[in-house]
This record gives structure tokens, C-alpha cells and sequence, in this order.
């Protein structure tokens, strides 16, 4: 037993022993294993601080060099400050200058406006004491007035036993004023017409025919007058001699200037003439060339910038109404006056002499106004105080279909051509306002070059430490050099 047992005991004690010696042996491997570790781990931390240590040695030249960069461009950039601080100081002190003067002219021209607003304040007073004189000299003649009015109402019943001498007088006086409306609202309503004309055929380019409305014109619808017959021919039938004339002007015009008589017209048939329009405006040029002393002066200046058609109509129009000359026969029968009396056969004619106009113009003022005309008001106005009243129903309309006698299609391209034509003068107002301030900009432009080149050239500079050639681009002064 003790055998067995100390057999068992050794071959534990030999067991462990070798279990021990192998923990130590790992022990001590583990131990040189770390220790390698530790130097390499070592190691690897030396190189990556040197390399952070000339990494960050690298950062700091690079910031160092790039503060100091900066350092010198703000020290650049505080040198141009002062420049420019230095030019508005003189540009300041150049304004403080001109204000004080300004404010020295004003205080001049406040005196000089109190001393009007004294003077004005004596005339105010003149004025009022004026007023009241006036006032009551205007009471008095008020009283006055009102006892005249007074005795005129006791004799309103003696008056109405007049009444119809004053209706038949009315009346009459009612034509007149119908004709001469009625001839000068058709002289308007043909002006229209051929207004109408010259936009369709030049503005617009459209062929232009007469619009239905105008058959008002010939008589259609007219209500008849007083005392009138359907038959009897109106006033407004006889042409204004103005619209006679235009319409003399236009049509030769057309025909051309290169025989007196090449084209025939209905003018002047009162005595079997027919005269062409040709020789008719032959013969106005002539009366204006001769009898210019009969336009005013005033009237002269104000038409140099028209046309030399419309010139010549509107100087007609002054002297017509100086010799008499009213309708279209009184031209016609001018006329005659103007040509050389010889062959009748003979369809040429001659005008007389530029010294025998005066002589012309003599003898048809002697003569007077046409027979036929004042024939024709006469038919007009013929009635008596027995005449029946007229009816007046169909007036508005007559007056209305005159005063609408363009069509309404054509009074829509009016609008559009009118819309158009303003449209094209906002751009041309506007073009001229660009340019306008285009060259005010070329202006301050060339004002601040110079002013520029005075201050770089000045003396002042020298004395800088950096003057300002010296922060301006070299492109920009050669150019400065360049322009000046």
C-alpha cells in the first residue's frame, strides 16, 4: 500500500511538474511575444510623431507665409482707404462751397420775393378799394335795371300784339342761321369725306369707295324749310368757294401742270365756259402772288411750315372773304375776270398780265355778288306770315345723319390707325428719352475721367507713401493715358 501509494504520488508530483514547466514555458514565450509587440508598437508611434512634427512644421509656414500675404494686402488696401478718404475730403469741401453759394443767391432772391410780395400786396389793396367803387356803382345801375325792367313788363301786352310780325321775323331768321349752318356742316362732312379718302388710300393702303351715309349730302332727307317747294334747290347744294378751291387744287393736282387746259372739268358752266382746274389754280396762284396784301402778316408767318397746297388754300380763304368771293360761281366768274379776252372759239387760254390783277380785282368787287346766288337764297326764304308751320319731326335726324357721316367700320380703323400712330410715338418718346440720358451718363463720364486724371497727376501724390498709380490696375492707367 504505502509502495502503490508513493508510486502514485511521484507520478503526481511528475504530472504537475510537467504541467508546470509548460505554463512557465507558455509564460515566458507570451512575455517575449508582448515585449516584441510593445518595441514595434514603439516604433510605429515614433515615425507617426515625426511625421505629425514636419506635417504641422509645413501647416505653420504655409499659414505664416499666408498672413503675411494678407497683412500686405490690407496694408495696400488701408493706403487706397486713405486715398480715397483724401478725394472725398476735396470733393466734400468743393460741394460745402457750392451750397454756400447757392444758399447766398437764395437768400437774395427771398428778399427780392418779399419785396414783390409787398408790392403786390399794395396793388391787392388798390384793387379792392377799386372793387368797392365798382361795387357800388353796380348797385345803383342795378336799380336802375330793375326799373327798367319794370317798365318793360308794363309794356309786355303792347308787344304781344306783335308777336306775329316777330314769329314771321323769327322764322326768317331761323332759315338764315339753317343755311349757314347747313353749309358750313357740309363743308365739314366733305372734308371728312375726303380726310376719310387720304387715310384709306395713303395711311391704311385700302381702296376707299363713297359710304352710303354720304347720300345725305345730295339732298337726301333734307326737311324742307318755310315756304320752301321740294323743287327748290338748296343753299346747301351751292359749294363753299374754300371747298370749291380745295377741291380745284386737288383735281389739278392729278391732271398735272403741263398744259393750262388739258383736262376738263364742269367749273364755270353758269356761261357755257368750261374751264380746266388747271387754269383755275393758275389763276388762284396768281390772285395770292398779287393780292398778298390782303392776308394779315401774322397769318403769313404762321402758314411758312405748311405745305404749299395748303398755304395757298388758306391764303384764298383771306382773300376771298375780302373781295366777296363765297361759293364756287363766284370763282368761276373770278375767273373770266383773269383771261385775256380774245377768240371765244379759241379753247386756250391766256392769262392777263401780273399788273392787271389789281385792275381785275377792281371790277369784280364792282360788280358785287353773284345774281344767282342771292337768286337762290331768295327762293330759299320766300314766305309770308300766312305761311304754315313747318314740321320739324325729321330736324334731329337730318342733323344727325350730317353730323354721323362717317361709318362706323371706318371710325374703328380711325381708332386703330390712331392706337397704331400713338403706339409708334410712345417708342419714339421713349427712344429719344434713352438717348437723351445715354449722352448725360457719356457726359458725367468724361467729367469723372477728367477729374481722375487730376487727381493721379496730381503733386500731392508724391508725397504718399503709396500713391494711388500704385493701387490702380497698370491696364486701367494706360487706358486713362490713352482717353486723355
Amino acid at each position: 500500500i504505502d509502495q502503490a501509494f508513493e508510486s502514485e504520488r511521484v507520478e503526481l508530483l511528475d504530472k504537475h511538474r510537467n504541467e508546470w514547466e509548460n505554463l512557465m514555458q507558455q509564460r515566458s514565450n507570451k512575455e517575449v511575444d508582448y515585449l516584441k509587440e510593445a518595441e514595434q508598437r514603439v516604433e510605429d508611434f515614433s515615425s507617426q510623431l515625426q511625421h505629425l512634427r514636419v506635417q504641422d512644421a509645413e501647416e505653420y509656414n504655409m499659414v505664416k507665409i499666408k498672413l503675411e500675404t494678407d497683412v500686405q494686402v490690407l496694408e495696400q488696401q488701408l493706403q487706397a482707404m486713405r486715398a480715397t478718404y483724401q478725394l472725398n475730403s476735396e470733393k466734400l469741401d468743393y460741394n460745402f462751397q457750392v451750397l454756400k453759394k447757392r444758399d447766398d443767391e437764395n437768400t437774395i432772391t427771398k428778399s427780392q420775393q418779399k419785396r414783390k410780395i409787398t408790392r403786390l400786396q399794395d396793388t391787392l389793396n388798390n384793387l379792392k378799394g377799386k372793387f368797392a367803387k365798382q361795387e357800388s356803382s353796380f348797385r345803383e345801375e342795378n336799380q336802375q335795371l330793375a326799373d327798367v325792367y319794370k317798365r318793360i313788363t308794363d309794356q309786355f301786352k303792347e308787344l304781344q300784339k306783335k308777336s306775329k310780325h316777330f314769329q314771321a321775323t323769327d322764322t326768317k331768321k331761323f332759315i338764315d342761321v339753317w343755311v349757314m349752318n347747313e353749309e358750313e356742316a357740309v363743308d365739314l362732312a366733305r372734308k371728312v369725306l375726303d380726310e376719310d379718302r387720304i387715310i384709306f388710300t395713303q395711311q391704311i393702303g385700302l381702296d376707299w369707295t363713297v359710304p352710303e351715309t354720304a347720300k345725305v349730302l345730295e339732298g337726301e332727307g333734307r326737311p324742307l324749310l318755310a315756304g320752301e317747294s321740294a323743287k327748290v334747290t338748296s343753299t346747301s347744294s351751292l359749294k363753299s368757294a374754300k371747298a370749291a378751291a380745295d377741291d380745284i387744287i386737288r383735281a389739278a393736282s392729278e391732271a398735272g401742270s403741263g398744259n393750262l387746259d388739258q383736262s376738263r372739268s364742269t367749273f364755270g358752266t353758269d356761261k357755257g365756259h368750261s374751264y380746266s382746274p388747271v387754269l383755275i389754280k393758275s389763276v388762284l396762284e396768281l390772285l395770292c402772288a398779287e393780292a398778298d396784301f390782303l392776308v394779315e402778316k401774322k397769318l403769313v408767318h404762321l402758314l411758312t411750315p405748311l405745305e404749299h397746297d395748303e398755304r395757298l388754300l388758306m391764303k384764298l380763304d383771306s382773300i376771298f372773304k375780302a373781295i366777296g368771293v363765297e361759293t364756287e360761281e363766284d370763282i368761276n366768274r373770278l375767273t373770266e375776270y383773269f383771261i385775256v379776252k380774245g377768240d371765244e372759239s379759241n379753247e386756250s387760254h391766256t392769262l392777263i398780265h401780273p399788273n392787271q390783277v389789281l385792275k381785275a380785282i377792281r371790277l369784280f368787287v364792282s360788280e358785287g355778288a353773284s345774281p344767282n346766288r342771292v337768286l337762290t337764297q331768295k327762293q330759299a326764304v320766300e314766305f309770308d306770315e300766312t305761311t304754315a308751320e313747318r314740321d320739324s319731326g325729321n330736324d334731329a335726324n337730318y342733323w344727325q345723319r350730317l353730323a354721323q357721316i362717317l361709318p362706323k367700320t371706318h371710325e374703328r380703323k380711325w381708332d386703330a390707325l390712331l392706337a397704331g400712330i400713338q403706339k409708334y410715338h410712345t417708342v419714339l418718346t421713349q427712344r429719344a428719352k434713352l438717348i437723351e440720358e445715354t449722352d448725360k451718363l457719356q457726359n458725367q463720364n468724361s467729367e469723372l475721367r477728367m477729374l481722375l486724371q487730376q487727381y493721379i497727376g496730381s503733386r500731392v501724390n508724391q508725397d504718399l507713401q503709396i500713391p494711388p498709380t500704385h493701387t490702380i490696375p497698370t491696364e486701367m492707367l494706360r487706358d486713362y493715358a490713352i482717353e486723355s
